[in-house]
This record gives structure tokens, C-alpha cells and sequence, in this order.
């Protein structure tokens, strides 16, 4: 069994704010916040190792169900703003 660095989204949503907190800690920690903001004018965007370890860690940490809804999402960013979305 993997250890988790933090629960799991909830399907319904219910523990998102704590979630997202954690997830961003994550992200940040990593360098990789920038994958799930907007892109940013005469900033190179990310390369695919970067875009990936950031949907992994998100896609890690959200229900299956959830990871099963969103399983072509291969934007980052588009991933985080439909789970907030939920």
C-alpha cells in the first residue's frame, strides 16, 4: 500500500479548501505550482516532465472515481480548475 502525503479529495468535495491547501504545499515545495496557474506573459511554460510529475502528484491525491471522470485530462491547470469546480 502507497503512503499518501495527504487525504485524498473526497469525492463529494467535501474536504476540497484542506485539499487544495495541500496539494498547493506540494506543488510549491516541488516548483511546480505554475503548472496549475495561469500562463504568464514572456514566461517559458513547462516541459512535459514537469507538466506530468504535476498531474501525477494532483491524480495521486484525488478519488478514484474522480481520477476515473478526469482520466484524459492531460492539462494541469484544466485538472485543478474542474476538481475546484466540483
Amino acid at each position: 500500500m502507497t503512503v499518501k502525503e495527504f487525504d485524498l479529495l473526497a469525492l463529494d468535495g467535501h474536504n476540497y479548501p484542506t485539499w487544495a491547501m495541500d496539494v498547493k504545499v506540494s506543488l510549491v515545495s516541488r516548483g511546480l505550482y505554475r503548472a496549475v496557474l495561469p500562463p504568464e506573459d514572456g514566461v517559458a511554460p513547462l516541459d512535459d516532465q514537469h507538466v506530468y510529475t504535476t498531474l501525477y502528484i494532483i491524480r495521486s491525491h484525488i478519488h478514484h472515481d474522480l481520477k476515473a471522470e478526469y482520466l484524459l485530462e492531460e492539462n494541469p491547470r484544466n485538472l485543478w480548475t474542474s476538481l475546484k469546480q466540483c
